[in-house]
């Protein structure tokens, strides 16, 4: 991105919302833009059109910013990387008929929805922009996407949903590809174990301190969660395990871990013991790949795990490390 002359950029947006009558500094321009394009991905006529909005929010600026849309291709999910690095501008705008196959959200008002899509020959990610005011999308839902740009951030491929889109739901069927990822290596490293989760309703955050982002001040409920880095050998993946992938692995039990838990009266030292008895398992796990982890949905530990002995050991060895004054 260090190719972008964001001051000029900023120069040009200041003018025409001057124009406008509104009077905003050069050196905020350039802020904004430049934490569009590099933090939230944005291709630079997104950017501009984002931080034109956030000082035009009735929508009735005349900035004019570059319409890169037009009579697209309709194009297959495969063929994006190629379409991208090509792409005379800083994106490609096509058009696709997909397949939604997960759907999550992150952290940044900027962006409404994240989503996995598919078509026969392939998956990619979507973002789905706030300023896009678009609909909001479920897993198994056929879209159009239409006037969509392509994006590729750390080697991965994606389409956005801007406010220049179009999304229309479909009621055909189109043969997508497996929403499965599956890797099968050594476990190189392990982390978390028992984590608090909020105790809200129907919220899954897992929260530290007793505060969840969604409902602040909340009552905490502890879980089993683990992330593991798995080495096939050639490459690394990421894979999250929720509470029953996480027994199966572990070879234990929710209820064995806080028993454990209550002999050490400490959530880290608890957890080193859980991740280090896994280290160098060999595993095989798949399930749908969401922002970069592969979320388990089901697991095979082809070595050993621990058993009752390993448990009762694991205990003993948490009640020796207990301090003394507090085993009286």
């Amino acid at each position: 991105m260090s190719d972008i002359d964001y001051t000029q950029t900023a120069e040009s947006l200041q003018t025409e919302l001057e124009d406008e009558g509104v009077e905003v500094g050069v050196d905020t321009l350039v802020d904004g833009i430049r934490e569009g394009v590099e933090t939230y991905s944005l291709d630079l006529s997104e950017a501009v059109r984002t931080v034109a909005n956030k000082y035009t929010p009735d929508d009735s600026s005349s900035v004019s910013v570059p319409q890169l849309g037009g009579d697209n291709e309709q194009v297959a999910v495969e063929e994006i990387p190629e379409l991208h690095e090509n792409a005379a501008n800083e994106s490609a705008w096509v058009d696709a008929e997909v397949e939604v196959l997960s759907t999550w959200t992150i952290d940044a008002d900027s962006v409404a929805q994240k989503a996995q899509i598919a078509d026969s020959t392939g998956k990619a990610e979507l973002t789905v922009w706030a300023s896009a005011d678009a609909p909001t999308l479920s897993e198994g839902d056929i879209v159009a996407l239409g006037n969509v740009p392509t994006d590729e951030y750390q080697g991965t491929y994606s389409l956005k949903v801007t406010s220049d889109s179009t999304v229309e739901f479909l009621e055909e069927d189109i043969d997508a590809v497996d929403n499965l990822e599956h890797v099968e290596g050594r476990i190189v490293q392990a982390r978390e174990g028992l984590v608090d989760r909020c105790g809200d309703d129907d919220c899954t955050r897992v929260i530290d301190n007793g505060h969840c982002p969604d409902h602040g001040s909340v009552d905490e409920e502890k879980d089993l969660r683990l992330k593991l880095t798995v080495d096939d050998g050639q490459s690394a993946r990421d894979v999250v395990l929720q509470r029953p992938e996480a027994e199966s692995t572990l070879g234990i039990t929710f209820e064995d871990a806080m028993d454990i838990l209550t002999d050490t009266l400490d959530v880290e030292e608890t957890n080193d013991m859980l991740t280090e008895s896994i280290i160098g398992k060999r595993v095989s796990a798949a399930g749908p790949e969401i922002y970069g982890s592969i979320q388990a949905e089901e697991v095979v530990v082809a070595d050993a795990v621990l058993g009752d002995m390993d448990v009762d050991a694991m205990l003993v060895e948490a009640r020796e490390a207990r301090p003394a004054a507090l085993s009286e």
